[in-house]
């Protein structure tokens, strides 16, 4: 498999260090973040089913619904 070599700052290698988890190639690294996915890669939700994500997003949905019903009760 050919490559291309990336020119990095010392610290933007730092910071992909950072989030390198110790299974991973600096590359997993880069792919994993840049999914289109937004929530692939980050905390709780990094190896998640999308289940989870459309679950939240139903749950956020129905919060807001209920927060703008009460603030029409209110006034």
């Amino acid at each position: 498999m050919s490559g291309t070599t990336i020119r990095l700052s010392e610290e933007a290698k730092e910071r992909l260090a950072l989030l390198k988890r110790e299974d991973e190639s600096f590359e997993d690294v880069i792919m994993r973040l840049t999914e289109d996915d937004k929530w692939a890669g980050f905390g709780a939700l990094a190896d998640a089913e999308s289940d989870t994500k459309e679950g939240m997003d139903r749950v956020r949905a129905q919060l807001r619904d209920g927060i703008d019903g009460d603030i029409r009760e209110d006034t």
